[in-house]
């Protein structure tokens, strides 16, 4: 029962933030260029319907995350999560009336595959109990990621750009971490006595806004594609060396075989797909132009 809650909550944190992925990025784009990581810049996206519908779905992806991860290895749980680039571009092509392509539905089906391989091998389980050294590295890991943020957006080149959107899926890792080594104590409102917990929303917040300036100022695609990869890789590490995460019977093979399909179906999808320059038509004039 609470394996397949898991999975479940697994798939809505992909449905959830694939769909504001796309939401976000359509405020982002009627902004000025950000050249310093400011959160004021934060606040004025709010001032938009589509990132406020965004950031409400990012929320509940962010409990199903908290679900997910509770019980699911962060091997299984990540490269369910990944699983956001193909409802992202589903949305996108849905809002621009565009066809699929063939390679679309092939990377689809290898996604699949990776999925399947990799949740045979689930079993429910809690991560180990870690030492404070680690705690706290994963405790301060929030500001580190900030000001190594704040130093690259400086930069307005092609590297600096696509490493925004990689310490932005690392980011988004931290959540997947911290919710895996969280605590869950009774009255539940104790939880908000744990560092734990605000470590885990200050991942999430400079996952948000680094990941939104990145969109500014590259090509979704290659961002999405970033960050999706260290997303996914970076907890995936972190669990398997740390917090004890194995796979049922110790099928490693099978293990590495499945993520290693769903990450390349993801990044194939978020690389070939071409939607960028019209979602920025969207931005600016509020429509989109349907396909011929």
């Amino acid at each position: 029962m609470y394996l397949k809650l898991a999975l479940l909550s697994a798939f809505g944190v992909a449905i959830f933030n694939g769909t504001a992925a796309v939401l976000e990025k359509i405020t982002a784009d009627k902004q000025k260029r950000a050249n310093k990581l400011r959160f004021s810049f934060l606040f004025r996206l709010f001032s938009d319907l589509p990132f406020v519908v965004g950031i409400i779905l990012d929320t509940f992806a962010w409990v199903f995350t908290l679900i997910a991860v509770h019980t699911l290895p962060l091997f299984v749980a990540q490269p369910i999560f990944a699983f956001g680039v193909v409802v992202t571009v589903l949305v996108e092509l849905f809002i621009l009336h565009k066809k699929f392509k063939w390679h679309f539905f092939l990377s689809i089906g290898i996604i699949f595959l990776g999925l399947v391989l990799v949740a045979s091998t689930a079993t429910p389980e809690k991560a180990y109990v870690v030492d404070y050294i680690f705690k706290w590295s994963i405790w301060l890991a929030p500001a580190l990621l900030a000001l190594l943020s704040s130093f690259t957006v400086r930069y307005n080149t092609r590297i600096a750009n696509i490493s925004l959107g990689a310490l932005s899926g690392i980011a988004f890792g931290g959540t997947s971490i911290t919710g895996r080594m969280l605590v869950f104590h009774h009255p539940f409102w104790r939880i908000l006595a744990e560092p734990t917990f605000w470590s885990l929303a200050a991942y999430g917040i400079v996952g948000l806004l680094t990941f939104t300036v990145a969109l500014q100022r590259h090509n979704a695609s290659i961002i999405n594609a970033a960050s999706v990869t260290f997303n996914t890789i970076f907890p995936l590490l972190i669990g398997v060396f740390f917090l004890g995460d194995q796979p049922r019977h110790h099928e490693w093979l099978q293990v590495g075989i499945g993520i290693t399909l769903a990450l390349a179906g993801s990044v194939i999808i978020s690389l070939s797909s071409d939607t960028n320059k019209r979602l920025k038509i969207i931005a600016t004039t509020g429509a989109a132009k349907p396909s011929l």
